[in-house]
């Protein structure tokens, strides 16, 4: 099932129903989408050049399914509607608590190498799990059985049976030295690479969020990927920028919009969660969601 949402106004705010128009189709045959509006648009307080398009992903959480048919909405209205300047940004969290972790860093690994190739810039940035799975990698098992109990356990089944080693959930310690025996070297060169930051024009792209009252320049990279109530409820004068960011839970798996920033992470990993993207174009953001149940597995984080 895939939503699609656009949402303009003068300042970022709150959902507010009372203020909206729902409209509702049927989407490419097969997917409901939703379209909520403004019943007059208005410029919201940033302005994209014409001709510019920025798309952020949120939180994937290894729910390859999901990335696939949200990936192919977005890349059908990329193609649909071309534009001279434009920007991919992954926001982190890739893998962990979901059933395809490996196969969802191989396809990101695949999508990086064919934007190269064609000269198109897709950026993908660290989130908390990144952290913690690198330091796996790096023989840290300071936070092992904390990545293991947040999922990390999903990662390595899912790479045992991507890299064709057998996985045993009663042996921690095995598991962690069979994942960085076999773990694939395109996908460790993949996290190795990964930004914690990502500026374009006004908009601040990061994993969890920032310092709101520290210079950009001067954040530090654990706040970058792990800060949350700091972050999510400052109150101040509005800034020259407007972040955009994942790494908590939206209010009823919506995006959430505020004067200060935009969140993204739709529960991706719940069953009635989904990965969303959001498309900023000149004075507008669009959101294009998909929770499809296509191989979906429960679990204790669903």
């Amino acid at each position: 099932m895939i939503f699609i949402f656009t949402i303009a106004s003068e300042k970022l705010c709150a959902f507010n129903p009372s203020s909206l128009k729902l409209l509702a189709s049927f989407h490419y045959g097969f997917a409901f989408g939703v379209m909520f509006g403004f019943s007059k648009k208005k410029k919201i307080r940033f302005d994209l050049p014409d001709k510019t398009r920025l798309v952020a992903i949120g939180d994937i959480h290894g729910q390859l399914d999901r990335l696939l048919a949200l990936m192919q909405e977005v890349d059908k209205y990329r193609k649909k509607n071309p534009v001279g300047t434009e920007q991919i940004i992954f926001l982190g969290d890739y893998a962990d608590r979901g059933i395809g972790s490996a196969e969802v860093v191989e396809y990101l690994c695949e999508r990086k190498k064919k934007a190269k190739k064609n000269g198109q810039k897709e950026i993908f940035l660290a989130g908390n799990h990144e952290e913690l799975l690198l330091k796996c990698l790096d023989d840290d098992l300071g936070r092992a059985d904390l990545w293991w109990r947040n999922g990390g356990k999903e990662t390595i089944q899912s790479y045992a049976d991507f890299c064709g080693f057998k996985f045993d959930p009663d042996n921690q310690k095995k598991m962690f030295k069979k994942l960085r025996e076999h773990f694939p070297e395109a996908h460790a060169k993949f996290y190795h690479k990964l930004d914690n930051l990502h500026r374009a024009g006004p908009l601040v792209f990061v994993h969890a969020g920032i310092r709101m009252d520290t210079p950009l320049k001067d954040q530090k990279e654990e706040d970058l990927r792990w800060i949350r109530a700091p972050f999510l409820n400052w109150k101040g004068a509005p800034k020259k920028y407007l972040v955009v960011h994942g790494h908590t839970i939206t209010p009823g798996f919506r995006p959430e919009v505020l004067k200060h920033r935009i969140g993204l992470d739709t529960g991706s990993y719940r069953a009635k969660g989904k990965i969303t993207a959001g498309i900023f174009e000149k004075n507008q953001v669009r959101f294009i969601s998909s929770g499809t149940k296509k191989n979906f597995k429960t679990s204790s984080f669903s």
